[in-house]
């Protein structure tokens, strides 16, 4: 079986997405942009194209010549599409003429970079690419072995079927004309149910944790990673905050996901930094202050906080002495400090 799709950007506007659906068109790839710049019709395309009862995905287009401008392009790709349901993967588009002067590896490494981070971030990621940039530009094999294709080769005809074989899931074939555009739209096959797939990846009943994928929780500050089974963190200790779980892997050495609100965490997080937001406030230490494990100031140390860093506030109580203790999380750690040290 197979679906008819289309993909678009800011070249195509005056869309009838209604009639699109009613014509046979199931699937919109919707492109997000390049780099930090977002598509000037992404926003309309997006919320049209849902409004109309269409499947979604997206695709970004790559101008990256580094992997961490790929993670980077990935990054902003996956907060524009933070707020919409997609039932298709998120693509990226290599096939720019700028990066021909790139290496067959460093290529590669870019795709995977932006592939991994979506992936992270709790999308299906696909690549969109050509047979010339397949046989000559990327390690092929070390892409499509972990991600799907989306092949283009136009043969002007979805009847005449493309003669390149990869294991594509999806194949834009040409352009035609459709109800409910005013020109050509870039037209496509799939042949895998994506929706099916993607709702199939969701945690099911049993799986789920304390958390939902979609949640806001207050995250407790700290490492983040950039996988679930990391042992090294990546980069510097994110501040303490509300952030949206994007991913769960359950029983993970990094078991949540989470894309920051009012924090700056990316990243996978261990299990003890998660919090639900009714369980309690953030706020920051006034000056340098020891957590320790229980109330008082004989309690076990477990870290040296720094003046000013953010924290999970969870409650207080107060010792024999009358000296009143901040119950409060950091980096996974849950301890006391002494409540003199707090604000905000």
């Amino acid at each position: 079986m197979t679906f008819r799709g289309i993909d678009i950007s800011y070249a195509n506007k005056g869309i009838d997405f209604r009639k699109l659906k009613e014509s046979g068109i199931s699937y919109v790839i919707i492109r997000t942009g390049y780099r930090q710049k977002t598509d000037d019709m992404f926003k309309s395309h997006m919320e049209n194209a849902l409004a109309a009862g269409l499947n979604v995905g997206a695709y970004c287009y790559c101008m990256s010549k580094t992997t961490e401008e790929a993670r980077k392009e990935a990054e902003y790709a996956v907060k524009l599409l933070q707020p919409y349901k997609l039932t298709y993967p998120v693509y990226y588009d290599m096939e720019d003429s700028t990066l021909w002067e790139l290496s067959r590896e460093k290529l590669t490494e870019i795709a995977l970079t932006f592939l991994e981070t979506v992936k992270s971030a709790g999308y299906r990621a696909g690549l969109y690419s050509n047979p010339s940039w397949l046989e000559t530009k990327l390690d092929k094999k070390k892409i499509l072995d972990s991600f799907d294709l989306w092949l283009a080769h136009w043969t002007y005809d979805p009847e005449k079927y493309t003669k390149y074989s990869y294991g594509q899931k999806m194949w834009q074939w040409g352009a035609e004309s459709s109800a409910g555009s005013n020109g050509k739209l870039d037209s496509d096959l799939c042949f895998v149910d994506y929706p099916a797939l993607i709702d199939a990846e969701e945690p099911s009943e049993g799986d789920k944790t304390d958390f939902e994928k979609g949640e806001s929780v207050l995250f407790s500050g700290g490492w983040h990673y950039g996988a679930s089974s990391s042992t090294e963190p990546t980069g510097l200790p994110r501040k303490a905050g509300i952030a949206k779980i994007t991913n769960i892997s359950k029983d993970a050495l990094h078991p949540y996901h989470l894309i920051g609100e009012s924090s700056d965490v990316y990243g996978w997080v261990d299990k003890g930094s998660v919090f639900k937001k009714t369980d309690g406030k953030i706020k920051k230490t006034a000056a340098v202050v020891n957590l320790r494990e229980t109330a008082g100031i004989n309690g076990k140390l477990l870290t040296t906080l720094p003046a000013g860093v953010s924290l999970v506030i969870l409650n207080q109580k107060a010792d024999k002495d009358g000296i009143t203790w901040t119950k409060a999380a950091y980096n996974g750690l849950v301890g006391y400090l002494n409540s003199a040290f707090i604000y905000g």
